[in-house]
This record gives C-alpha cells, structure tokens and sequence, in this order.
C-alpha cells in the first residue's frame, strides 16, 4: 500500500426479522405489475444515516422473473459514498439460507428469489407454516476511511495563510475573558464563523462602539484556544477530554459551527471502549448531536459483540434503550 495512503474499516452489523400474513402475500400472489411488501426501515448507521429495510415479490420483480418469488434488501447510504456489504437471508422453517456480498455505491437493492410463486403457498416447502411467512436478515456492512498524506499537507498549506494572520497583527477588536486578561483579534474572521459575533460587531451595538466586547463565562485559556482555531481549524493532539467539552461549550454558546464539527470529529476519534460512556453522556448533556451518533454507532457496536463496555451506568436511559436494541435483532411485522 502506498505510504501516503491510511486506510481504516469500520463494521457496523445489521439484524431483521420480518413476519408477514400470508393473506397479505396471497393477495399480491396472481397479480403481474412487480407488486411488493416492504418492511419498516432502519437505521445502521446513525453517524452518517444509513438505513435499510426488506422488500419481497411474491409474484416476480419483472417480467423475466414471473412466476418466482424474490426477497430483496435495500440500503439507502445516507451520507456515505460506498459501503460494502456481507449479509445471509433465510428462512428458518423452510430450511433456506443464502449469503451474499455486495458493494453498494449508491440507493439500491439487491436480493436472491427463495423459491417459485407455487412453492411459497405450498405447504409441504413451510415457507409459510401457521399462515406466517418468516424472513431473517443478518450481516456487516463495511466502510472504508481513507485519508491522504498529500491530502493532508495540502489542507495545511491552504490553511497556513489564515494561520497566518493570528500573529501578523492588524487586529481590530479587544475580547476581556473571565479573568480579566484581554485577547486582541479580527473582527472578520470572527463575523465570518459566528453569527453571534457578527451581530455583536453591527455598528449601532455597545460592543461595537466601545471595541470590546466581554465574555465572563470562559477563562483566557479557553478563549484563546477556541478563537484560534478559528484562524487554523488545527487541533492540539494532546487536548484533554475535559478541555474538549469546554471548548465545544463556547462554540455552542457562539454558535461557530465549523468549531463545533471540528470538536466532535476531534472527540470521535478518542472514543474507545474504556471513555466510550464517559463521551456518550457528555455529548447528550452538551446536545452535540454528531457526536453522540458516533456514540451510539460505536456502544451498538461493541453490545453486537458481547464485549463489556465499562461505566454504562452513567449512560441517560433513553440513549443507552436505543443501543440495547440497535445492537440486536429489529424485528417488524405485516400483518
């Protein structure tokens, strides 16, 4: 693999069962227009909203596929762009299971036929037993995270001539931080990232008039952190958890919303299993939304494997029942 290439795959596991009437199929049975039932949808993937659901044709999705009864599972990518996919139907009573790989690049379905239209009402094939039909999903949808050196470098180089003006003076208005010490910046570089700024810098406001404005809830270090990386978008590697939450607190309260993405995107890849909880429940308390999904997907994710995720306790209930069953099998009827 090329040096200046990383590569990381990320596995997010999928589980359905879905029960339908046979009077519901039989109604679809001897009719010749590509009818389906579809089942309700899910979500596999909350930090990118990547949903999937079932669909059957009892009676064929084409003309060429007349007379056969096909079951298809669709995956809407959200926001990704490609996602592989490894998944097994079956149907348990009637002893049937097929498995299947996929690359999906784009809203799709894909799926084998179980059988002919005849063979599911035929009771002797117990596709349907106890005028219940039974369909299972399972697999593991993969997703592969690439990032560039020279991408990389490149994004640097863009961002060193804003870097630059942090030190190269000219600044225009004074911020005065909880402990009294004063913080020289640019107005527009502020008014350009935060709305709140740009309102506060209108000519007819105090702040405007006096240049200065004060920012009582947050100490220097936190200002002047915060408003840097207004300036450069670079992160500390060595930025605490803790540090991190403020942060985001004075970007919610400024609403600098590159800030904040930058924040979440920071914390996502600190998670692990040991501080998985411990940033699960920050992100509901501080409503950082973006990074709380990233939780979800990642605590789903570890339940789906049997491992044991420390400190759940702490975990707000509601979040922690969303993961309980995102990390099991959905299950779904139609009736």
């Amino acid at each position: 693999m090329d040096s200046n290439i990383n590569e990381t795959m990320f596995c997010f596991p999928i589980a359905l069962e879905w029960t339908i009437a046979e009077e519901r199929l039989k109604a679809l049975k001897d009719l010749n227009e590509n009818e389906f039932l579809e089942s309700e949808r899910f979500t596999a993937i909350h930090s990118s909203d990547v949903k999937y659901f079932l669909r059957i044709y009892p009676n064929g999705n084409n003309v060429a596929n007349r007379g056969k009864t096909w079951t298809l599972y669709f995956l809407d990518l959200g926001k990704e762009i490609k996602i592989e996919a490894e998944y097994q139907f079956s149907i348990k009573s009637a002893n049937w299971i097929f498995k299947s790989n996929r690359v999906f690049k784009e809203f799709d379905g894909w799926g084998p036929t179980c059988c002919t239209t005849d063979e599911l009402f035929d009771p002797r094939k117990k596709f349907i037993v106890d005028g219940k039909f039974t369909l299972k999903l399972e697999g593991i949808l993969k997703i592969k995270k690439v990032e560039t050196n020279n991408e990389m470098g490149f994004l640097q180089t863009k961002l060193k001539w804003i870097n630059n003006l942090w030190n190269i003076g000219f600044e225009d208005f004074t911020i005065v931080t909880s402990d009294g010490k004063e913080l020289k910046v640019h107005k527009n570089i502020l008014a350009a990232q935060s709305p709140v700024f740009a309102a506060m810098f209108k000519p007819h406001t105090k702040e405007a008039m006096e240049g200065k404005a004060e920012i009582p809830d947050f100490s220097f270090k936190i200002v002047e952190k915060s408003i840097k990386l207004c300036y450069n978008h670079d992160f500390d590697p060595d930025t605490s958890i803790d540090e991190s939450f403020v942060l985001f607190k004075f970007a919610e309260k400024y609403d600098i919303q590159l800030l904040k993405d930058d924040i979440q995107d920071y914390l996502a890849d600190k998670i692990d299993i040991s501080n998985l909880c411990e940033i699960a429940q920050r992100a509901i308390d501080e409503n950082a939304v973006k990074l709380r999904n990233k939780c979800m997907d990642s605590l789903s994710s570890f339940l789906s494997k049997k491992k044991f995720v420390p400190n759940m306790e702490v975990l707000d209930k509601t979040f922690f029942i969303a993961a309980i069953k995102n990390s099991s099998c959905h299950t779904c009827e139609t009736l």
